[in-house]
């Protein structure tokens, strides 16, 4: 039948008194599957025969199945994601800490190459000063006397003191 002046849907089969065929519930139940407003059943149902409401009855029934299948997918559709996103945090998480680690360590890799450096200007300087040193005693052995035993004496004490570690300055 067709739509009243209020927006209200009536009956979706024919009248069965009207209809020479017998209704068909399974027919009905096929017709009302979905989700539906609830503008589209009528509020007042006295003027309604008992197969109408039925019918009403069983599309009401229909799409309160379809809504609770829709809730349920949505339900673990966000339980997916949320574990989807869960797990993507964690693996982001995980490169942020080797990230840091990777940092750590190559700021420790800087730190002793700094080291290193000094270690080796100073290793170089005293090497520089050793050479020195060394020149000075081929100069102080072609000194003779009391003079030249004690120039090398004392570029001895230097070299000594050179070797243990103290700094020539």
């Amino acid at each position: 039948m067709a739509d009243n002046q209020q927006g209200e849907l009536t009956l979706l089969v024919p009248d069965p008194e009207t209809s020479p065929l017998a209704p068909n519930p399974a027919k009905d139940a096929l017709e009302c599957k979905g989700i539906r407003s609830t503008t589209d059943f009528p509020a007042d149902l006295s003027a309604l025969s008992r197969e109408q409401i039925e019918h009403h009855y069983q599309a009401m029934r229909n799409s309160h199945a379809s809504l609770t299948r829709s809730r349920s997918q949505l339900q673990r559709r966000s339980k997916e994601l949320t574990l989807a996103r869960e797990r993507f945090l964690e693996t982001l998480r995980g490169y942020e800490n080797r990230l840091m680690a990777l940092g750590q360590e190559k700021a420790e890799a800087l730190r002793i190459a700094k080291d290193m450096h000094k270690e080796l200007e100073a290793f170089e300087d005293k090497q520089l000063a050793l050479d020195g040193l060394l020149k000075e005693l081929d100069a102080a052995k072609e000194e003779a006397g009391y003079w030249g035993i004690f120039n090398i004496n004392r570029l001895i004490e230097r070299m000594r003191r050179l070797l243990s570690g103290a700094s020539e300055g």
